[in-house]
């Protein structure tokens, strides 16, 4: 008889111990994280937890990878509004938010979800990466979440993230300040639609990069992205079902830890974790030279990296400001040595005409339309005075550009 109790505690412990492991990835209404203490995402590659980036001190609440060397930051909470000292805590509040406080028990951070039951609400670091606050019985559906990170990104676009292509530009990412500053600084990332989705850097309001038209299988403008499957195969335009565009990625092999980053001096850079090396390595970053910064050589403007210079105007055009143009400062870009015949009202017996230009980003901010045939296209420019160029191109259309 004396066997019975040990025998039944022993049982107790073996059932016990794997619902406490998985319950190391969520927390539910009045449980929280101290600093110091982490959540784990159930294969352990992720956590949640408090961290001090760079040389600062001041303690912010993050995501970042688990199991490497390079514990790197995917995600802050908290990122406008540092904590001084150790007495944060990380918690589900009384309306059913995910919330940050500090020592003093102010609220410091809210994911300022509607919940429609506080009293059953749980967050779940997911093993892609996203922390989800949902209802109890649905952790697993992102799409019944109240709130999820994916949502509501910083600096970082990971595999599975679903971006949504609506009818203006999207400023998704906003980069740190700094290496040791998780505020917003002067950089973001995000999805211009018109035309066709591209991806753009702004620095504050001003262009800085650009991705060139997504054609269905790749980012035009990204000259070796043809040559990586993991791109050709990895991004994605498709509706889903609540019937809206949303652009995604998805690596070739599951298993590596990729992300795309907007940094804190204003690229963007895809990195991947070398098991080998322990560390990330560069895949590709943008903008890679300076004909990649946007409108380095201006309106008309051809920039050609191994150029000396590096800027020339097209056929038929020449420098707006010679002089400038002379000092290396192309900014200004080129202007037509005469107007089109279309312009003057009068043909003088001669007719507009078109000259090919190849190997080129095709410019920005096309009016694009279902057009099938190179003609047809051609026709639709020739028969609008203000289109300066046309292009048809296999999977986006006919494109024009109008203005000056």
């Amino acid at each position: 008889m004396r066997r019975i109790p040990v025998t039944v505690f022993l049982f107790s412990l073996l059932f016990l111990a794997p619902f406490c492991h998985a319950a190391t990835d969520r927390l539910t209404k009045g449980q929280s994280i101290k600093d110091g203490e982490t959540l784990k995402s159930s294969d352990e590659n992720f956590e949640l937890g408090f961290f001090s980036p760079g040389n600062s001190t001041s303690r912010y609440v993050g995501i970042m990878y688990s199991k490497i060397q390079d514990q790197a930051v995917i995600w802050v909470a908290n990122r406008e509004k540092p904590i001084s000292g150790t007495d944060g805590v990380l918690r589900i509040g009384e309306d059913g938010n995910l919330q940050v406080v500090d020592g003093n028990g102010s609220l410091v951070w809210s994911s300022k979800a509607s919940v429609a039951s506080s009293n059953a609400a749980t967050v779940r670091l997911d093993t892609t990466g996203n922390l989800i606050l949902s209802s109890n019985d649905s952790t697993d559906d992102t799409d019944e979440a109240y709130w999820q990170s994916f949502n509501d990104p910083t600096d970082t676009y990971l595999p599975n993230m679903k971006v949504l292509i609506g009818s203006a530009e999207i400023h998704v990412l906003s980069s740190w300040k700094s290496t040791s500053d998780p505020s917003p600084g002067n950089f973001t990332m995000g999805v211009d639609p018109r035309g066709a989705p591209q991806i753009v850097i702004w620095e504050q309001s001003r262009r800085r990069w650009r991705s060139g038209y997504w054609n269905g299988i790749l980012f035009s403008g990204v000259p070796f992205m043809a040559a990586f499957t993991t791109y050709q195969y990895g991004f994605k335009v498709s509706p889903e079902s609540d019937g809206n565009l949303y652009l995604t990625y998805t690596p070739s092999d599951p298993s590596e830890l990729n992300k795309f980053q907007i940094t804190w001096n204003g690229f963007e850079e895809q990195k991947r974790w070398n098991n080998s090396t322990q560390a990330w390595q560069v895949i590709q970053s943008q903008p890679s030279e300076d004909c990649e910064n946007y409108n380095y050589c201006g309106n008309f403007g051809v920039c050609t990296p191994s150029g000396s210079p590096r800027c020339s105007c097209l056929q038929g055009f020449e420098p707006r400001h010679p002089d400038q143009w002379r000092l290396g400062n192309w900014s200004g870009g080129c202007e037509r040595r005469s107007p089109l015949q279309c312009q003057n009202n009068t043909s003088n017996g001669r007719e507009d005409g078109f000259k090919a230009v190849r190997c080129t980003k095709l410019p920005d901010f096309a009016d694009v339309y279902s057009v099938t045939s190179d003609d047809d296209c051609k026709k639709m420019c020739v028969n609008n005075c203000s289109c300066k160029a046309y292009a048809r191109v296999d999977g986006i259309g006919c494109m024009l550009w109008n203005g000056t």
